[in-house]
């Protein structure tokens, strides 16, 4: 898969995504293989989560880079953010983790649009 087309599976892992009102992407080809991709997509619920990914795509799918923030439209109070920065040595997931609304470092495993798309929905307010 090229950075292309894996831009192109990001988009349509996006407009399948029921809870998604709207989305803003950027895509920044490096290489045929070699990406950035960043935006925002803006949620039921007046979340906003905020995307950056570094990709490589060959020989396989590497987020060599990531950061997915969900915060409130409104305020732009944190709710959760996962990454991938190498500053919390101590989290048994190590370089992946999740901050939490009050500042708390969580184990987490390495994820991607549509795994994050799917933790997005545990914040979602019933009545959307």
């Amino acid at each position: 898969m090229n950075a292309r087309e894996y831009y192109l599976s990001v988009q349509a892992i996006i407009h399948a995504a029921p809870h998604v009102v709207r989305s803003e992407m950027r895509f920044e080809e490096i290489d045929i293989t070699e990406c950035y991709i960043r935006g925002t997509l803006y949620l039921l619920g007046d979340l906003e989560l905020h995307i950056a990914e570094y990709v490589m795509t060959e020989p396989t799918i590497r987020r060599l880079k990531y950061r997915y923030h969900l915060q409130t439209a409104a305020d732009k109070a944190v709710v959760s953010r996962w990454d991938n920065v190498a500053h919390h040595p101590q989290v048994e997931t190590f370089p992946h983790h999740q901050h939490d609304r009050v500042g708390d470092i969580h184990p987490s495993p390495a994820l991607d649009i549509a795994q994050v798309l799917d933790a997005a929905l545990t914040f979602i307010p019933a009545d959307g």
